[in-house]
């Protein structure tokens, strides 16, 4: 279960009349950007926001720099280091 989507599906479709679109990206490395650029390309959205779990977090906590799109001490959905 991915409990970041889960929270996001429960957003209106629209808020203060904007439209939201949801896309789940997979949690793989060099290809959770390829899909965040495609996607963008395709909608040409005024804003994103990119929401995601950080284990044994119980606050909302904006991430100052995201360093882990290409490596992490952990491999990802596919195995990958």
């Amino acid at each position: 279960m991915n409990p970041a989507l889960q929270t996001i599906k429960s957003l209106a479709k629209t808020i203060a009349g904007a439209e939201i679109i949801l896309l789940e990206i997979p949690t793989v490395f060099h290809k959770a950007g390829d899909v965040l650029e495609e996607k963008m390309a395709e909608h040409l959205p005024d804003a994103v926001l990119c929401i995601g779990q950080a284990g044994g977090r119980v606050d909302l906590t904006p991430e100052r720099i995201a360093i882990n799109q290409d490596d992490a001490r952990i491999p990802d959905n596919e195995g990958q280091r």
